[in-house]
């Protein structure tokens, strides 16, 4: 039996036709609050609404941390023709599967940014022997998420009743939208 294939350390650096996914680091505290920095933004998202730079700071340096440990691995997501910050993305490497997430400034919605940028990342890990199962979750209610989750390839799965807090929307416990993608193996039997 041979042993399971591990994750390799993720590129630094991930181009696509419009954007570059670069590895966050902490200087880029300022930058993501500016983005974070709206409530429309922050409204479905699992996490509080950051109150400064500083909160934003230590987020990025506890992943730069994570990423050391290959427990989580954070871009900035940034348009190539101008080098502006557009939001977001991560993923987080479990065994087999992995799960991600993002989250772009609101002047940048509606322009196929997430989509692309999910698209370039889901490619990247698609192609890692060790990923059997890819996996998101979005607000039942945030019907542009579900979309970029469907047009980055994965299928919606389940509607999960009551599965998420959402902070920013007064602590609501919310129904939650499962999207995947698995390799499918053949069987060796």
């Amino acid at each position: 039996m041979s042993a399971a294939p591990s994750w390799p350390e993720p590129p630094a650096l991930i181009e696509g036709v419009r954007l570059r996914l670069r590895r966050t680091m902490p200087d880029d505290a300022a930058t993501l609050f500016a983005l974070l920095d709206d409530a429309e933004v922050m409204r479905y998202l699992d996490w509080p609404r950051p109150g400064s730079t500083a909160e934003v700071r230590v987020h990025l340096q506890a992943v730069d941390e994570r990423w050391a440990r290959g427990q989580e691995h954070q871009y900035l997501v940034m348009r190539k023709a101008d080098g502006v910050a557009l939001g977001t993305i991560a993923f987080r490497p479990r065994g087999h599967t992995a799960d991600f997430g993002y989250v772009f400034g609101r002047a940048h919605w509606g322009q196929g940014y997430g989509s692309e940028a999910a698209a370039l990342l889901t490619a990247w890990l698609q192609r890692q022997r060790v990923l059997v199962r890819l996996w998101a979750t979005c607000d039942a209610a945030n019907a542009a998420s579900a979309q970029v989750l469907q047009k980055a390839g994965l299928q919606r799965e389940a509607l999960m009743r009551k599965a998420h807090v959402r902070p920013n929307l007064g602590g609501a416990i919310r129904d939650t939208l499962l999207f995947a993608w698995v390799h499918e193996q053949e069987n060796p039997t």
